[in-house]
């Protein structure tokens, strides 16, 4: 009985993919009537106007890519919409492979399907291409590259991996933090315990690629006119630090199911605090397991395996916590924290992997977590939509029979409407800056939105939400208006773009 328990992990991880498969379209429509996600779809279909393009805290440069190269394809709408989860697999089971190969097969299977557990909140990110998702996909491809180091004398491997690590460095600095200098002490540690040069060399050169390569991702684009708003790189002043320790807590929690950060919480204590401790325990295990290996003087392999997630562990939550951004973002900083999943997973795996009782104890508290979190996922936790969404139908139908296509709204209803119209209606963000003006809000935007054109417009304005505060007074200029719930719609038989204020180029 023992030794079947002990393989609960598999079972588990495999419920929690299915249950994740069964919710899968309804909960990526609901995801991308969420602006943060949908803007960068809407953003990629629409480059093909003039003028700098501005991109909100981090530059996505690879997945932009990614998408510019395959917006021709037929249906590379769904595409997009269905690929996220798929790196989030893949990188479960770049994780798994590796912790079999140090700490056998037990290990690879338990950490790869650990890592696949978040919660409902946590989920949201990792179904789409756009939030944070390439730091845990690159952290699993750097820590497998580290288990290959002494095996593979490949240059161009190294090249390989350095250019992938770079490029994504440069698209989401916290890549710095949660897989480049954990390699970088890692391939060190392992260069030192195993005396060999060559090894070292090859890292040597991944890491060398890899800052070569971020210097030249970031000149290139913002060199074509991209440019990122919106990002403190300053630190948190010393009184805030106490309180940031509290959020990331808080939010390390959230990762794992346990929701102290929004109301209402779930799941009912005391299973919540019971989730939350487990979650957080998971963390902290692979600093504790390279604790333990090396004092047990354990292969020099598995004691640098251990250094790399405990490595990731520990720089992420502390630049969680010294600097600003985690805390003013409330719970969506839970997705700088992706990352983490994978090193508790191998953590935990390590820890337990020599010992059948702590394999079982890991099991159980895997299957606990695990069925929390399926139950909340199939529950709808991980979903929901705006007002926007119930008045889609009625509203496009309204713009439709008026002939007016082109449209202004706050962020939070302007690139999803365009998204989830498949761009029948072309919708810009703006805010009220003046008594009398708009401005752009420039989130996945192009200049050239803002310029007036031939033709009729409209103005979407949201009770739900103060981006764009108050009806400005050239609405009294509107042919039409009309109320949606909480919505008010204003159409025009010009383009309110004169009414925006561009800032200097």
């Amino acid at each position: 009985m023992t030794s079947r328990l002990r393989w609960l992990p598999a079972l588990v991880g495999l419920a929690y993919v299915i249950t994740v498969a069964a919710v899968g379209p309804d909960l990526v429509r609901d995801l991308h009537w969420n602006t943060d996600i949908s803007g960068p779809l809407t953003l990629a279909e629409r480059l093909r106007g003039a003028g700098p393009v501005s991109i909100p805290h981090f530059g996505t440069w690879t997945t932009y890519w990614f998408l510019l190269a395959t917006r021709g394809l037929p249906g590379h709408e769904d595409l997009w919409e269905a690929l996220g989860y798929a790196f989030t697999v893949t990188a479960a089971l770049l994780l798994g492979w590796a912790t079999a190969r140090v700490a056998g097969r037990w290990a690879g299977v338990t950490a790869g399907a650990a890592a696949l557990l978040v919660g409902p909140f946590a989920l949201r990110p990792l179904m789409t291409l756009v939030y944070h998702v390439t730091n845990p996909f690159t952290a699993a491809v750097l820590g497998a590259y580290l288990v290959l180091l002494p095996r593979s004398r490949s240059i161009w491997l190294a090249v390989g991996v350095g250019l992938l690590a770079g490029a994504n460095a440069a698209s989401d600095p916290l890549l710095w933090f949660a897989g480049i200098a954990p390699f970088a002490l890692a391939a060190g540690l392992l260069a030192r315990l195993m005396r060999s040069r060559a090894l070292a060399l090859r890292a040597g050169v991944t890491l060398g690629v890899t800052v070569v390569s971020a210097v030249a991702t970031n000149v290139l684009m913002h060199g074509l006119g991209y440019r990122v708003v919106g990002l403190d790189r300053g630190l948190a002043p010393l009184r805030d630090l106490p309180g940031n320790v509290v959020h990331l807590a808080r939010t390390a929690a959230l990762l794992g199911g346990a929701n102290y950060s929004f109301a209402p919480g779930y799941p009912r204590e005391p299973l919540r605090a019971l989730v939350a401790a487990l979650v957080i325990v998971a963390i902290a295990a692979p600093v504790a397991a390279f604790v333990k290996l090396t004092l047990a003087r354990a292969a020099p392999l598995e004691r640098a395996f251990a250094c790399y997630w405990g490595a990731a562990s520990l720089l992420l939550s502390a630049v969680f916590v010294l600097t600003p951004n985690a805390r003013a973002l409330g719970p969506p900083s839970a997705y700088y924290l992706l990352t983490l999943a994978l090193a508790a997973g191998a953590g935990i795996a390590l820890l337990a992997a020599r010992s059948r009782s702590a394999q079982v104890a890991v099991a159980l508290g895997i299957a606990v977590v695990g069925a929390v979190n399926i139950a909340g996922i199939a529950d709808g936790r991980a979903g929901g939509s705006p007002p926007l969404a119930t008045y889609e139908r009625p509203l496009v139908e309204l713009l439709e029979r008026e002939g007016v296509s082109r449209g202004y709204a706050g962020y939070w209803d302007a690139q999803n409407l365009t998204w989830q119209t498949r761009m029948r209606l072309l919708v810009a963000p703006v805010t009220r800056c003046t008594m009398t003006q708009l401005c752009p809000y420039d989130f996945f935007t192009i200049r050239s939105w803002y310029v007036p054109r031939p033709g009729g417009s409209f103005l979407l304005l949201d009770d739900t939400n103060d981006v764009v505060a108050g009806a400005p007074p050239f609405v009294r200029n509107a042919k039409d208006s009309r109320r949606f719930g909480p919505l008010t719609l204003y159409v025009f038989d010009y383009d309110i773009a004169r009414h925006v204020r561009l800032p200097p180029v």
